[in-house]
């Protein structure tokens, strides 16, 4: 009984087996058009293919009580599942913006609004800062640069006007003056034509106008 309960088994994850070989290959033979219809090159879904097909192969060959046909159809559900699964997930993608719909002008990415008022103090740096020429380059997705946007506050921002936007997707860039500017990270600030890169507090605002020439 036990001999026959194990060969039950045996046979029950084997035909397991033949499902999600099927359903593997086909989802990998799915993945593999998409990827062609893309012109895109990738190493590990051409080896993920590779074991699908062998863990296939190596199920077909495995002790069955089904006729060949059976074998068939029970991969070919698995295959079907798969394929469906794949259509889904490539239909959804379809639905997503290309990045040459995210450059276009109508889709321009603009910063987070300012949530924070500004101080007394940082009314008087932001003064400061304009009266110096400063410039802060940023972009519009940069956390440190909405972090550095907080500190001095919507009022200090909005009066100062040197906020340089560098990222070619956002609203009013002027990607050709940083890279000019030589700006490598973001935020960066300029003030008598050097640099200072890097989000700063009040204080360091301060010591950075009085450090530079």
């Amino acid at each position: 009984a036990r001999g026959a309960a194990g060969d039950g088994a045996a046979l029950c994850g084997a035909d397991l087996l033949l499902a999600l070989g099927g359903g593997m290959a086909a989802f990998e033979l799915a993945l593999l058009v998409r990827l062609l219809q893309l012109q895109a090159a990738c190493g590990l879904c051409l080896l993920s293919a590779g074991l699908s097909a062998a863990v296939l192969a190596l199920a077909w060959r495995l002790p069955s009580t089904r006729r060949t046909d059976e074998d068939a159809v029970l991969a070919g559900c698995g295959a079907a599942l798969a394929a469906a699964a794949a259509a889904a997930i490539f239909s959804a993608q379809g639905s997503l913006p290309t990045p040459e719909e995210e450059m276009a002008p109508f889709g321009e990415r603009s910063p987070a609004p300012i949530a924070s008022h500004s101080s007394r103090r940082a009314l008087e740096l932001s003064e400061r800062l304009a009266a110096r020429g400063a410039k802060m380059y940023g972009a519009w997705w940069c956390s440190h640069c909405a972090g550095q946007k907080e500190t001095l506050g919507a009022e200090a921002m909005g009066e100062g006007g040197f906020y340089v936007e560098c990222s070619p997707d956002g609203a009013g860039a002027e990607n050709e003056r940083c890279v000019a500017a030589g700006v490598k990270g973001y935020p960066t600030w300029e003030v008598g034509g050097q640099l200072f890169p890097g989000e700063k507090d009040l204080s360091e605002l301060e010591e950075m106008l009085s450090s530079a020439k």
